[in-house]
């Protein structure tokens, strides 16, 4: 049974939820500031803000788990660091058209920028803060 507790636990396998607000909060303002410029309507501009805020929590932060599994359990560094990187980002692109494909989002490919413009350097960074840290409290490479 799904244990919201557990999922969200700051040691979850599969989920960061530091990284997920951050990263949820950013991208509501993000969606806010495009939605608000285009059509100058406050509510659908936040409707839109909150709706990418809470995928963004949820989605980012597997998706960043992802990106720090990958970083820390690939034994060669630069390996690692490129798939930790390129798998993360590809799945965070996939899903973000995905959604505003099936949504009926007028420009999708335009609604998938922003998730383009953010994921590749944060996964990157993300990627050699988390390897950083690991090599420094296990010094052996990963197995």
């Amino acid at each position: 049974m799904f244990n919201l507790h557990n999922f969200i636990n700051s040691k979850s396998k599969i989920f960061d939820y530091k990284i997920g607000l951050t990263g949820g909060s950013v991208m509501a303002i993000v969606v806010f500031i495009i939605n608000y410029r285009a059509t100058g309507e406050t509510t659908g501009a936040l409707t839109a803000a909150a709706k990418q805020g809470i995928y963004t929590f949820f989605f980012g932060g597997i998706i960043m788990k992802i990106c720090e599994l990958l970083a820390i359990n690939i034994n060669y560094k630069y390996l690692a660091l490129f798939l930790a990187t390129l798998i993360p980002s590809i799945i965070a692109l996939a899903l973000t058209f995905g959604v505003h494909s099936l949504r009926g989002t007028p420009l999708p490919v335009e609604s998938t920028i922003p998730t383009a413009i953010f994921v590749f350097p944060s996964t990157a960074i993300w990627g050699i803060l988390k390897r950083r840290i690991y090599m420094k409290n296990n010094p052996e490479p990963p197995k």
